[in-house]
């Protein structure tokens, strides 16, 4: 660990992190709890949600297409724009008329969301990247645990200090986090390899059949060849890495539905919501601290699978024990599970798929969740809307996982002895 921190770059990387997580935080913690106080407004969250969902769906294919093929530090660096200008508008508009419609929440969760699923990709590929193999699974750690870090303080506290501050200056500190990761983010020294190489193999050939410029590949082509990498023999092995995107799905539907507890089932105020999306913080930094040791001595298919149960374990509590202490343990739990089977999988990827199609694959697996998700949430829109209780959904929520559980363990063996 402290071999990292002595290189610069990574310094900054890790400054920009906080930052950019800080704003993350509260986006995605506090916003919610706004939208679901309003008159319909849990119903507006859910099919918001499902927006989001869709047109990523869409866009994901032309993201790693023109990820794998461009300077994924201009990805960084236009995500943080992209963070920045939409906070800002929104801020300045909500300071201007004193007013925070529907809308306007509404559509700043949208851009909060989009920036989340397009900034990670971005930056899987740039660690994998830009520093070397064997610090991968330390990096990891120390990523998640400082960005848990700076989500739960921003989110935490945003969530505490709602009713007690203007709306408007929260949002004033949320585009700040974003500006100030996009200034750092440009000092990173990098050079784009990946497009290189390409280039490289192009002139190593000077027989003009094979140094004819090949055309650019489409966004669809492009998902074809990140599909074809994982399908085949390495079946077994995407089944393994999409069924332990199982929590990350579970805690993204919970996340429609958390506030929705807190203010239905524990009758609690915006405090309580916010202490739990703490808790939920305290676990992920917990597994960042523990599984970069951890993955080194042990098998990581087996501790993806335990993790699992773990986040199953939370969930029981969750759905079983309607009280505010319980709902701190299993949101704990919740988080110490998800993060630790995100950075395992992590781990098993960098080690396992080509820089070159990372984007791509990374875009397949997306995919994938993001229609596990959709379906879910229809599921958890259609609960809340006839007023039947969240903890339904979170049995359901159960099921999904002792089926991933299950097809985990089924297809452990893919993982190789040298990931595992």
């Amino acid at each position: 660990m402290k071999t990292l921190l002595r290189d610069f770059r990574i310094r900054r990387l890790i400054i920009a992190n906080i930052l950019s997580s800080m704003g993350v935080g509260i986006t995605l913690i506090t916003i919610p709890w706004l939208i679901v106080q309003r008159e319909g407004g849990a119903e507006l969250y859910g099919w918001n949600n499902i927006a989001a969902t869709i047109v990523l769906l869409i866009f994901a294919p032309y993201y790693g297409s023109w990820l794998d093929k461009h300077s994924r530090k201009t990805a960084l660096v236009a995500g943080e724009a992209f963070g920045a200008l939409t906070a800002a508008a929104m801020t300045a508009w909500i300071l201007a008329t004193g007013v925070s419609e529907n809308w306007q929440l509404l559509l700043l969760f949208f851009c909060g969301v989009l920036y989340y699923s397009l900034h990670f990709p971005a930056k899987f590929a740039f660690i994998q990247q830009v520093f070397d193999r064997r610090h991968y699974q330390s990096l990891l750690g120390l990523m998640e645990v400082q960005g848990q870090i700076a989500t739960m303080l921003a989110g935490g506290l945003a969530s505490v200090l709602i009713d007690r501050l203007p709306f408007g200056l929260i949002l004033l500190f949320n585009a700040a986090t974003y500006a100030a990761s996009f200034f750092i983010l440009r000092t990173l020294p990098y050079r784009a390899t990946h497009l290189a190489a390409d280039d490289s193999a192009n002139h190593d050939h000077p027989d003009p059949t094979t140094a004819a410029p090949t055309p650019p590949e489409s966004p669809v082509m492009s998902f074809i060849t990140g599909l074809r990498w994982m399908m085949g023999e390495r079946l077994a092995f995407s089944v393994f890495l999409i069924c332990t995107l199982a929590p990350f799905i579970a805690v993204m539907v919970g996340g429609y539905m958390f506030p929705v507890y807190v203010q239905t089932v524990l009758e609690a105020s915006a405090s309580v919501y916010g202490r739990g999306e703490v808790a939920l913080a305290i676990g992920a930094i917990l597994a960042g601290l523990a599984l970069p040791r951890l993955i080194t001595g042990h098998s990581q298919a087996g501790l993806a699978i335990g993790l699992m149960g773990l986040f199953l374990a939370g969930l029981g509590l969750l759905s079983l024990v309607p009280g505010t202490g319980a709902f701190y343990v299993a949101l704990l739990m919740l988080g110490l599970g998800n993060a630790g089977a995100r950075v395992v999988r992590g781990s098993v990827m960098l080690h396992s798929v080509p820089n070159a199609l990372m984007g791509r694959v990374n875009v397949v697996m997306a995919t994938a969740e993001r229609l596990i998700r959709t379906l879910l949430m229809l599921g958890a829109i259609a609960l809340i809307s006839r007023g039947l209780s969240p903890t339904l959904g979170f049995a359901g929520l159960i099921l999904f996982m002792l089926l991933s559980v299950g097809l985990a363990w089924a297809t452990r063996r893919a993982v190789s002895p040298a990931q595992s």
